[in-house]
């Protein structure tokens, strides 16, 4: 890019008048380029909402559940049971990695 395509001038001060030239300053070669690089075309369309989807609970209810020993993480926990960290979270509504001994958690599967 050319000195003079930057948006700031030569004492560093932001030129809004660069900004503002917006979609007017691309060629045509300059869409084309991206056309061909992007594999489609320029699109108009405003972009669809997200739906929210919830999740689903497993309805097998494939849950044990385990008592906490002094030294266990749910890292360790979660390998011995074949399940992740998240998963063990989600199922017991914890939101940090903090756990304490004697207590009893939900091990999904």
């Amino acid at each position: 890019m050319a000195r003079k395509d930057y948006p700031f001038d030569a004492s560093g001060n932001y030129v809004t008048a660069w900004a503002s030239e917006g979609e007017s300053a691309a060629s045509n070669d300059d869409v084309a380029r991206w056309q061909a690089s992007h594999g489609g075309s320029v699109s108009r369309r405003q972009p669809s909402p997200v739906t929210k989807v919830s999740s689903k609970k497993s309805s097998s209810g494939r849950t044990s559940s385990y008592t906490i020993k002094s030294g266990d993480t749910l890292g360790g926990i979660a390998r011995k049971h074949s399940t992740t960290v998240a998963k063990i979270k989600a199922a017991n509504g914890l939101k940090s990695d903090m756990i304490r001994a004697g207590k009893t958690l939900k091990i999904p599967r």
